[in-house]
């Protein structure tokens, strides 16, 4: 590798951009390269917040680095330190958000009949709204602005790190604007008829990521 990435340790999302534009390449082919979308690119060069050991490897694949080259120079720890802990923290609103728009399968959990469901769905995000598709039969197709929570999570065994964001909120049909708002974007891998849209109004957004990195 012949381009030196610029940034100190702690800024990794400008060593990122550095990098990204000594190459000459744009977030869409990063994107490529990576399988990430334009908007999390976007968001891990000025917020590298809620970034994944897995992403970050991708990252430095794409990009023709190492991951230590990509991460910057670190400080020798004492002799015979223990490697570190995995850390759990919270993460804001704003991220969480971010991921959410990024995502297209989430999980939905409500009360039903006899005991509590929780089940995937293939959703869309728009205008600060969670709009899913179900069968016409389903219990939760037949609530209107009942509780309900939409969870998203990314988890890697491997590097142990992960992120995990909880939406809690209430549910309720679609209007007919926001069905036609989002018309082609939800397509259910289930199968069969659901063409019943629902969304979710978020009350509360939280999320947390661990990293052992």
């Amino acid at each position: 590798m012949d381009t030196q990435i610029a940034g100190g340790p702690g800024n990794l999302g400008l060593r990122i951009r550095h990098r990204r534009q000594a190459l000459g390449l744009s977030t869409r082919e990063v994107s490529n390269r990576t399988g990430l979308s334009t908007d999390r690119i976007e968001h891990i060069e000025t917020r590298p917040f809620a970034l994944t050991g897995a992403e970050l490897v991708r990252l430095a694949h794409a990009l023709d680095v190492t991951v230590d080259e990509l991460t910057g120079p670190r400080h020798p720890g004492p002799p015979h330190q223990p490697p570190r802990a995995p850390v759990l923290e919270p993460m804001r609103k704003e991220e969480c958000v971010v991921l959410i728009k990024s995502g297209t399968i989430g999980r939905i959990a409500y009360t039903g009949v006899d005991e509590v469901v929780v089940v995937p769905v293939n959703y869309c995000y728009r205008d600060d709204l969670i709009i899913f598709r179900t069968a016409a039969d389903s219990t939760v197709a037949q609530y209107d602005l009942a509780p309900i929570a939409f969870e998203l999570d990314h988890l890697d065994e491997g590097m142990q790190d992960g992120w995990s964001i909880l939406v809690n909120g209430m549910v309720r049909p679609a209007t007919d604007l926001e069905i036609e708002a989002t018309k082609g974007q939800i397509t259910p891998w289930a199968g069969g008829t659901r063409d019943t849209h629902m969304v979710v109004e978020p009350r509360r957004v939280t999320g947390r990521r661990i990293r052992s990195w």
